[in-house]
């Protein structure tokens, strides 16, 4: 069997560009694939790891392959030992970085492999040259084309949602994220005024959604709007509530179900455990069902982890 397949390159140490042509020569000589198109280099800022690094420049292949994509993600890994890529930080410097995005429709997760790249979809640094020269090629898990995908990167307004559960927690991942690249940067709505009762959350947040859909874009002065929910929650915690009408799609939607040392206590008051967990799942599926286009998953990640993950993921979607 034949399978199409997308890979990513990336290096900011040595001869960039030429690291990275020599990547994707060495592939294509190499019996196992057969080279579709390569994308043109793009030079980008370093995001997510240590302050200080040179630029990095960026780029895309396709391929056609008959190895297995645990074979090829095999084969990427011995070309960037071939250039001397050494894992030491993640996010950090490095003379080769290669990255399986694509094998056909595959979906899988492994301790060592994830297909779909899990953050390919927001990361303008990878969208581009992947859109330049594989647009029609489909996200399997989000059902849209890599075209469809950058051009919502490019066109939305910069607007990111946080679905998870609702509360103080979300509203602390929000601030926090805003303390990691300033304000600026990222505004966030005012406190919410919690009720006691998880009966009243649907109405609460519904007002609060419809406040947010009239100031959707970025107040002047700020990159981007950080909201800590997802606009269709209110109809998961009640049924009967209407949807949200919302300007336009968000740029990105961050699933985040928070490990439970991380979850306010006021949280706990609202729902028992075994309710809890029901809702998440809920939230889960309707992400999985109603989400098309950026879109990062974080489950069971501690409030630093997320706050780490959600500034890398606002850095790369700029």
């Amino acid at each position: 069997m034949v399978a199409t397949i997308l890979i990513a390159l990336g290096a900011n140490l040595g001869d960039r560009g030429e690291t990275i042509t020599q990547a994707i020569d060495q592939l294509a000589t190499d019996r196992d694939f057969n080279l579709l198109q390569r994308s043109s280099l793009l030079v980008t800022k370093p995001v997510g790891g240590p302050e200080g690094q040179p630029d990095f420049i960026n780029a895309a292949a396709k391929f056609e392959t008959s190895l297995s994509a645990d074979q090829v993600h095999q084969k990427l890994i011995e070309v960037e030992h071939l250039h001397g890529r050494v894992r030491k930080l993640r996010w950090g410097a490095r003379s080769l970085d290669l990255d399986l995005l694509l094998y056909d429709q595959e979906v899988r997760q492994t301790t060592q492999l994830t297909l779909p790249h899990p953050r390919m979809s927001f990361r303008r640094f990878v969208m581009q040259p992947a859109a330049e020269i594989a647009a029609e090629m489909i996200h399997p898990q989000l059902g849209s084309t890599l075209g469809q995908l950058w051009q919502q990167l490019v066109s939305s307004p910069p607007v990111v949602e946080i679905a998870t559960p609702p509360g103080p927690t979300a509203e602390r991942l929000c601030a926090e994220v805003q303390r990691q690249l300033g304000e600026p940067m990222v505004h966030i709505p005012p406190p919410i005024l919690w009720p006691e009762s998880a009966t009243q959350l649907s109405s609460v947040l519904t007002q609060a959604i419809g406040e947010a859909a009239m100031a959707w874009e970025p107040p002047p002065g700020h990159a981007v709007n950080l909201f800590p929910w997802w606009s269709e929650l209110p109809c998961l915690l009640d049924t009967s509530a209407v949807p949200s009408a919302m300007p336009t799609q968000p740029r990105l939607v961050v699933l985040w179900i928070p490990a439970s040392e991380s979850v306010d206590p006021i949280e706990t008051t609202w729902w028992s455990p075994e309710a809890r967990a029901s809702l998440e799942r809920r939230l889960e599926e309707a992400v999985n069902q109603k989400v098309h286009g950026p879109r990062l998953c974080l489950s069971g990640h501690d409030m630093t982890t997320a706050v780490t993950e959600v500034t890398a993921a606002i850095e790369a979607m700029q």
